[in-house]
This record gives structure tokens, C-alpha cells and sequence, in this order.
């Protein structure tokens, strides 16, 4: 499809079985003209065996000499394809010739690639290597010379050109030539080990095109290379209408999940015309990730071959992934190999810091080389920061208040742009492959992007779904621009652009999890009569009418969050179901909380003792040192390596041990795990520097023979048992006892530690409902539709259960058969009902409360809401929903110092005036804005007037400002 960004097509091949076919070549010297190295000119001679065996050229009848002739064969062939990219020669079908074979035309020259990468191990149909293609589906209006795919009104069809007459001026262009010589040079060099190539070890001068020439000799032979159609360009042919598309993201702390779904117009809507969201690992194109993926972000160059030759070609960016971060396993595949030496090369989440807006201290570096393949961790740059500010804020979307970066500082809170950014731009390739157009039908039309639907948590302050939301329409705009689909740019020779699509930000993550239910239960299960599950599970409540209501909670835990929704349903007439939000309550306690618990409880006392054994003196000591988070004295290095250390080898191991506990049966005890600590890393990304550095470390402090890789980790079910208690517990107490006040029907359990034995143990022993009541969402069975059903019915993950609602959710009001939802009436409201200072404790006393129920409603104008407290040190403000003293409080804002070493001369304590920003209430986003605050007055404790900017008031929901701890790879060592 024109216009639908890079195109990979996925080959497999077995490379034994590639034929074994060899070439004869003869390198025909012309002495009269001297090249300008001053030696003669030569002409490739592709050599043919007459009746007798002896070779001749079949073009001038020419004999050479025995020892001017070399050989080609099929290892030597694919040699200088392995692992790197490689132009191909796809031209333009012009039709038949005479003789059988096709007539092709000379171009595009620059839009077809070839690389060629061994498989981790054999599929099941033997095939040992990948091949990927890759094409570049931009357009440009035809020129000389041709490089480019030229928009047209008819479908057009592109073959490889395997003979030498056809691909010859091809290989000719200067920079096609330059770039052959070079994987040639570059695959001799890995031949012998790295060593710099002798003249010896370069006989031939065209063997670069003698190899080219033989690996198309054998992809040809082989018969699996395609012919490829492009499609007509859209917006050129009257008649086409596209397939409108929706993409469904839940992005997590830990995780995030995506679903694509095609709504096709002729034919009603269908879950199963949707697929999951795939990644495509641009350092390892033949990997494709489509699963659930993490939420990492690492700033890394994609390529696809050698850039500064392909822009000899005469189009500057063909294959120019513009997007600058990496996300999912690629990210974390990346960030094993960063040196850390300058400074970061990304993020664990970025939704973690949404509220962080300011400019980092230092520039963000890219993961990997520089543009010179020497240069480590160069700064960040490109053509993208003509985009963005220094801060990482799209200009578009801001109006050009800023002017373009000239170095990247950009926030934390800015990265959730570049990633919502890098997976907008995967989205829209997948959406458009063959391979995808294929399976769905209507292969012939096009693909777009109708409406980007984010789930949020639901306790997720008002003002980050404000940052959240304004960051989504930011990643909308630069995917754009970087696509090259932005009306300014827009050729008037060529097709229109892509409109931007909808953003949707309105549900929230556990009432995701009870469409899915609801879905699968009436649509389903009782055949689309809800009133029928409503009479079997619900009663008669007052206030919802005669019939039954539903009353359902759901609890969803995931990495960041502990989340409650409870939502009550009800039948009316027409099989229409209405909802209605009684209660939403979220926690910053969750997955991550039992992670880092399991780390610190029960790994690191067994890595202390393997220390102490080896003969290190103060293990204990030494730990805390290295896992004290950043330290004076110590280097850019040192913090890097310990952050990986707790990336790559503390987490990986902490989370085998919570996968071998969900396996857990019953009441299931003993050990359920035990092995060293190579096994458990074995096949993941690689820590040997921060391994060699914990080494190195203990070796200082007098151990002998120390190797962390034989360091046997052990954990039993009683141990985490009591982990996961202890962590989430007191979360899931008084969320439980929330759900018992309300009388729910159901009560639903999602998100991956869901699965964990003690959580269900917990939430039975409160018995908020009666345990047949209970709906453990990883043990639901669920019917063809979900797309992550496992091979025996059932959701293995409820990680999924928030993204496949909220498709559901942007579905079901008037296009889902069978099954009506007013979604529109589910929204998200402010929780923040006492507001207040918080103690070291994380709660809200009574006595420190400062605002009661500030409800927009009570004063229309938006204006009026302000309070004064007492400041003589950083504190942070927050909120509570219920007028308990015990209840958990969420952070909102800290206050502190402008400038701290001014401090000395303030008369202090200071008071300070915080109103609430002025709201227009007939704004769209006026409920977005109930928690923004300001400092409006400063006076100190002698009466004078300060100026405002003495103090400062911003957005922090984090409590440590340096970091998460699986960023900054701070532990606490027992």
C-alpha cells in the first residue's frame, strides 16, 4: 500500500536447503581506459560451460585464462547478507517479453532491501534463517532517475531482477556499488576474526558484484521471493473509501497492552476482524513481538543499511524511520547494552512521571553508536527535534510558543509523547501490511486511522489525565510530521494525506475489566438477553427502577496501581444497558511493590550469604553500596551499572520466582524455586557488566573465587506468601472493604498479579462477597471473540482485559450485534474530596486538612477555592476521597523553595496562599482542571510581602523526585 511507511515481508528459509548452485566469473581487463585509480577498467564477465566444460563468456565468446577465472558458491554468496541490509533490485513490471520472461523497467532504484539473520533456533517446519524484506512505500513524482515509488492511479507490480542485463546498470550506480563492496569488505573482516584485510585477502576487484549477482542466482532458483503489487494511491482513485481502524492501547507501569480492530463498512463489526497490536524489533527485523510488551523506552537510531550511501542515490530519506525511541522488548534488549557512561538512554515508564515537565540536567543519549560506528551514546538528534522544544513538547501542538531543539533535555513527562509516538507509527505499518490486508479481506483497500483509544487507571489524578491526554494529541501531531503526512508538507502531485484520528481518554482500566465480563457473559454466554443474567446475578435496588440491577467491583492490580471500580448496571428497554459509576478508588501500591519486595526479603539475603561464603568481608556493606541509589563520589558509570544490575539480573530473577509461584495449585507448598542464577537468566538480556562489576567488587573486599552466575536462588511458596501479604494487603483490605459497603453482585479480579495465590487468599478471607461471587479474571473462560484467548478458552493474562474493554467501550453504543452499552455515560471524575498536607506516613491527618469537597459545581465561576498554610520546608500536598484519617492518600503537588540556598535570610515560617486556578466552566476540559493549584500570596512571619516565585508549587505524584526504583536501581538491604 503507497504511502503506509517501511513494509516488511517475513520470509523463512532453511539455509541448507538454499540451492547449491555456483557461479563462474571473469574479470575482463580494459587497458585502454584507466580507471581513476589509474588502473584499467574492468568488465564482470559471467561465465557459461560450452558442451566440453570450458567457459567462455556467452556475450563476446571470449576464453579466458584457467587462472584469471573464480568461483562463487552459495556460503560465499549469502556471506555479505548475513546480518546486515542490502539493496535489492525490484523494478517495475513493464509486461511479457517475447522469449517468456518479463520486461522491467529501470527503477525505482531505491526502495527494496534484503536482510538475511539465523533464527534463535529452527521453527517447526525446519526453517533455520529469516529473510526479511524490507520496502520503502513513499512516494515521489517520477524522475530521473528513478529511485522512488511514483504515485499512480493503477495498480502496478514490481519483480526481482535477476539477470545480468537487467540488473547490471543497477549494480553500476555508484552508490549500490560502494554499498556491495562494503558488506563485502565487512564480511571478509569477520571472517578472519576482526583482523584488518591484507591485499591477499582481496584477489578479486568486482567479487563484491560477483557475490551480489550469485545470491540473486539463488534466491531466484529457490522460487520464494515474491512478485509485489502496489496498490493504486489512495486519494487518486475516486471509488476507494479506506477501512477505518481503531487502536486500543492500555499503557501500564509495568506492561502495556494494544489491540488493533478494523470496523469494515459493508459488513456489521466484528471482534475477530481485530489482531494484537505487533512490534517490530527494528535493530532485529525478523523479530515481531505480539504480545503484551513493556512499557520501556529506549532513544535509539533505527536503520536500515547504510544511510549516507542511500542518500547518494538521490532520495534523501529512503528508509528513515524517523521516530527516535525504541519501546517493548526492544527497549529492553537495548538498554542491556548501554555503557551509561555520559548519561540516560531512557526510561523503565514514562507514564510513571507524567508530571515531570521540566528539562532534564543532562542531554538524553542515544542507545548504541553514533552515525560514525564509533562514537558511543552519542547525544540525541535528528531531523525530529525541528519538532520539539529543548523541554520535548511538540510545536505543533503548542503553537510554536518554543523554538525547535538545539539539545535534548527533554522531560520525563515528554517521553510518553516519543513512545505513544514510535507505537503510532508502528500501528499505522502493521495496519496497512499485506499480510494483514490479506487475512481481513479487501486486500486492495487501504487502511486508516480512525480513533486512538487510551485506558487511564482510575484513580489517576485529574491533572495527570490532563497530561496524559495533551501528550497523546502531542504524539499524534510529531507521528505525523514524521510520517510525512502532514497537510503543509503535502505534494500537490501526490495523494492527500492521512487525516489525524480521534483521541478517546474517557475509561477507565477496571471498568474495562467489567465490559469484558458483561460482554462475554450476555452477548455469549446467554445468548444477548442481559435482563436474564441481571434476574440470575442481580437484585431489585432503590433508585434503579422495578427490575434488577447488576452491581459489579472490579479490582485490578497491576504494576503501578491497585485500582477499585464499582459500577452498577442496569436492563432497559431494547436490551440497552446503562451504567452507573458509585465508586472508584486507586492505590500506587501493586506488582511492582511485590517485585521490588521479593528482591529485597528474599533475594538479596541469599546473595549476601553467597558473598559472605566466598569470603567477602562486609557483604552487607557492600550491597548497600552498591544498591544505595546515587551516592556522592560516585561515577555516571558506577550508577549505571548498578541500575542494570537491578534491571537485568535482580528483576529477571525476582520475576521467575513470582512465575514459578502463579503455577502454584492449590495449597501447594515447599520450594518453587530453586536453581542458580545462569538458569534463570539464561536467553535474556545480558548483564555481564553489571554482573563483572558485582564481581569485581566483591574480589576488592577479599573474596576468592566469587561467581555470581553459580549463586543458587531459592524461594517457597510460605515466603512469598507472606511477601505478597505484606505488600499488598493493607491495599486490598480496605479496597475489600469498600466493595462489602456497597453490596456488590460480582466481584472481578484483573491484572497480571491477580494471579498470585495470597492475592486471591486475601480478598476470599475479607469476604467482601461470597466466594462463588469471586471472578478471578485469569481463570475466566471466554468465547472466540477475545484475542488473547489461550489455546484452552481462557484469559491466561488479565493483563489484556483493560484494552480488550475499552474496545468494547468505543464499540458498544449503536455497532456491536447483540449487545448495546451506553458507554458514553461512563466517565471519569475528580476523587479528590479532602485536601490536605501529608505526613511522612503517606497519610492525611485530620488536623491537616485544608479543603473539604472542593466541588466545581458549588462555585460556578470556577474561582473562590483557596486555602493558607503555614511553610518552612518541602512537604507535599494531596488528597484523599474519604473522610477517614486511616484512609490511604494520593500525592498531588510539592511544595518547596525556588531557590533553597536563599532560604537563610527568609524570616521563616512562611505563609502561603494556593488558589485553585481560575476554570472556565463551559470549558471542554473545565473537570480536567478542578486540581490545578497556584501560589497567589507569600508573606513571612515578620508580615512583609514576598514575591510569589519565592516558592514553588508543581505537580509530583512520585514521592522519591530522583526516580522509581527500577530506575534509579535503589534497594533497601536488610
Amino acid at each position: 500500500m503507497p504511502q503506509s511507511g517501511i513494509q516488511i515481508v517475513d520470509l523463512r528459509c532453511d539455509l541448507a536447503a538454499l540451492p547449491r548452485l555456483t557461479r563462474s566469473f571473469w574479470e575482463e581487463e580494459l587497458r585502454e581506459e584507466p580507471g581513476p585509480d589509474g588502473r584499467p577498467r574492468i568488465i564482470l564477465r559471467m561465465l557459461e560451460a560450452d558442451r566440453d566444460g570450458t567457459l567462455f563468456d556467452p556475450v563476446t565468446g571470449a576464453r579466458p585464462p584457467e587462472d584469471r577465472i573464480y568461483q562463487i558458491g552459495r556460503a560465499q554468496a549469502l556471506e555479505p547478507a548475513l546480518g546486515t541490509w542490502t539493496p535489492l533490485p525490484y523494478f517495475q513490471v513493464k509486461g511479457p517479453r517475447p522469449d517468456g520472461g518479463l520486461a522491467l523497467d529501470e527503477g525505482p532504484t531505491n526502495w527494496a532491501r534484503l536482510r538475511i539473520a539465523p533464527l534463535p533456533e529452527p521453527d517447526r517446519a525446519g526453517n533455520t534463517h529469516a529473510i526479511t524484506l524490507a520496502f520503502d512505500t513513499g512516494l515521489l513524482p517520477r524522475g530521473t532517475p528513478y529511485v522512488a515509488l511514483a504515485p499512480t492511479a493503477e495498480e502496478t507490480e514490481y519483480a526481482l531482477a535477476v539477470e545480468g542485463a537487467q540488473n547490471a546498470w543497477f549494480l553500476k550506480e555508484l552508490w549500490v556499488d560502494q554499498w556491495l563492496e562494503a558488506n563485502f569488505r565487512e564480511a571478509r573482516q569477520a571472517a578472519r576474526g576482526g583482523r584488518p584485510l591484507r591485499p591477499e585477502d582481496l584477489t578479486w576487484r568486482a567479487e563484491h558484484w560477483a557475490r551480489m549477482l550469485t545470491l540473486l542466482a539463488i534466491l531466484d532458483e529457490w522460487g520464494s521471493m515474491p512478485r509485489v503489487k502496489v496498490m493504486a494511491s489512495s486519494g487518486l482513485v475516486p471509488t476507494y473509501r479506506p477501512i477505518d481502524v481503531d487502536l486500543v492501547l492500555d499503557i501500564g507501569n509495568a506492561r502495556t497492552c494494544g489491540i488493533v480492530v478494523e470496523d469494515h463498512p459493508d459488513r456489521p463489526l466484528d471482534f475477530n476482524n481485530g489482531y494484537v497490536l505487533r512490534l517490530r524489533d527494528l535493530s532485529a527485523p525478523e523479530r515481531v513481538y505480539e504480545q503484551p510488551f513493556e512499557s520501556r523506552v529506549e532513544f535509539a537510531r533505527a536503520s536500515f543499511g547504510r544511510d549516507a550511501l542511500s542518500r547518494r542515490s538521490g532520495r534523501a530519506n529512503a528508509f528513515h524511520w524517523a521516530s527516535p525511541v525504541r519501546v517493548g522488548p526492544e527497549a529492553v534488549r537495548l538498554s542491556a547494552d548501554a555503557r551509561g557512561n555520559e548519561g540516560a538512554t531512557g526510561l523503565s515508564s514514562p507514564k510513571r512521571y507524567l508530571w515531570d515537565t521540566r528539562p532534564t540536567a543532562l542531554v538524553w543519549r542515544f542507545n548504541g553508536r553514533g552515525a560514525d560506528g564509533t562514537t558511543t551514546e552519542p547525544p540525541v538528534s535528528g531531523p525530529f527535534m525541528e519538532h520539539v522544544s529543548e523541554e520535548g513538547e511538540v510545536l505543533e501542538t503548542i503553537g510554536h510558543r518554543l523554538p525547535a531543539a538545539s539539545r535534548a533535555r527533554f522531560s520525563r513527562s515528554s517521553l510518553t509523547t516519543f513512545m505513544l509516538a514510535e507505537i503510532l507509527m508502528q500501528a499505522a505499518v502493521q495496519m496497512n501490511a499485506p499480510d494483514i490486508r490479506a487475512a481481513r479481506g479487501s486486500v486492495h483497500v487501504p487502511r486508516r486511522l480512525r480513533r486512538l483509544v487510551l485506558t487511564l487507571p482510575p484513580a489517576m489524578p485529574l491533572a495527570e489525565q490532563r497530561i496524559l491526554k495533551d501528550r497523546a494529541r502531542a504524539a499524534v501531531d510529531l507521528a505525523w510530521k514524521l510520517m510525512g503526512w502532514s497537510e503543509e508538507r503535502a505534494d500537490p502531485a501526490l495523494p492527500r494525506p492521512a487525516s489525524k484520528p480521534e483521541i478517546i481518554a474517557s475509561l477507565d482500566e477496571a471498568t474495562a475489566t467489567q465490559l469484558v465480563w458483561l460482554y462475554n457473559e450476555c452477548r455469549w454466554k446467554l445468548r444477548s438477553d442481559p435482563r436474564l443474567l441481571f434476574e440470575l446475578k442481580g437484585r431489585v435496588r432503590p433508585r434503579y427502577g422495578p427490575g434488577p440491577s447488576l452491581r459489579i467491583a472490579s479490582i485490578d492490580i497491576g504494576g503501578g496501581t491497585t485500582d477499585l471500580m464499582v459500577a452498577t448496571y442496569t436492563a432497559g428497554e431494547g436490551q440497552a444497558i446503562t451504567p452507573k459509576q458509585n465508586f472508584r478508588e486507586g492505590f500506587r501500591i501493586a506488582g511492582d511493590e511485590v517485585l521490588q519486595a521479593v528482591i529485597q526479603t528474599i533475594l538479596l539475603p541469599q546473595l549476601e550469604a553467597a558473598l559472605a561464603a566466598a569470603g567477602t568481608r562486609g557483604p552487607k556493606a557492600m550491597l548497600r553500596e552498591l544498591l544505595a541509589g546515587a551516592r556522592a563520589g560516585q561515577s555516571e558509570q558506577e550508577r549505571h551499572l548498578a541500575r542494570q544490575f537491578v534491571a537485568l539480573v535482580l528483576e529477571p530473577i525476582g520475576i521467575a520466582s513470582l512465575r514459578a509461584y502463579e503455577g502454584l495449585r492449590g495449597r501447594e507448598g515447599g520450594e518453587v524455586l530453586r536453581a542458580p542464577a545462569a538458569e534463570l537468566l539464561a536467553g535474556l538480556p545480558a548483564g555481564e557488566r553489571a554482573i563483572a562489576h558485582l564481581e569485581d567488587l566483591a574480589a576488592a573486599r577479599g573474596a576468592t573465587g566469587f561467581r555470581f552466575g553459580e549463586v543458587v536462588f531459592s524461594a517457597t511458596a510460605a515466603q512469598i506468601d507472606s511477601v505478597v501479604v505484606a505488600a499488598l494487603g493493607p491495599v486490598l483490605a480496605e479496597l475489600t472493604e469498600v466493595v462489602h459497603a456497597f453490596d456488590v453482585d460480582v466481584l472481578l479480579l484483573s491484572g497480571r498479579p491477580s494471579r498470585l495465590r495470597a492475592v486471591k487468599d486475601v480478598v476470599t478471607s475479607r469476604l467482601p462477597v461470597p466466594p462463588h461471587r469471586i471472578v478471578a479474571m485469569d481463570a475466566y473462560a471466554v468465547e472466540q471473540w477475545y484475542p488473547f484467548r489461550d489455546p484452552s478458552g481462557h484469559i491466561s493474562d488479565p493483563k489484556t482485559t483493560a484494552a480488550v474493554g475499552a474496545m468494547i467501550s468505543a464499540t458498544a453504543e449503536g455497532r456491536l450485534e447483540g449487545f448495546l452499552l451506553r458507554s458514553s455515560r461512563l466517565a471519569m471524575a475528580s476523587t479528590a474530596r479532602f485536601f490536605g498536607l501529608m505526613d511522612q506516613t503517606g497519610q492525611i491527618r485530620d488536623a491537616n486538612v485544608l479543603l473539604r469537597e472542593p466541588d466545581l459545581a458549588a462555585r460556578p465561576q470556577g474561582q473562590g477555592v483557596s486555602f493558607r498554610i503555614p511553610f518552612a520546608a518541602p512537604a507535599f500536598l494531596g488528597f484523599r476521597q474519604l473522610d477517614l484519617e486511616r484512609w490511604t492518600a494520593t500525592r498531588l503537588y510539592r511544595i518547596e523553595f525556588a531557590n533553597p540556598a536563599s532560604v537563610r535570610r527568609l524570616a521563616l515560617p512562611l505563609t502561603v496562599t494556593i488558589e485553585r486556578s481560575d476554570i472556565d466552566p463551559d470549558a471542554p476540559d473545565a473537570e480536567l482542571r478542578r486540581e490545578e493549584f497556584r501560589v497567589t500570596e507569600v508573606v513571612d512571619a515578620e508580615g512583609d510581602n514576598l514575591r510569589t516565585s519565592e516558592v514553588t508549587l508543581r505537580l509530583q505524584t512520585l514521592e522519591e523526585e530522583a526516580g522509581y526504583w527500577r530506575d534509579t536501581g535503589a534497594l533497601t538491604v536488610p
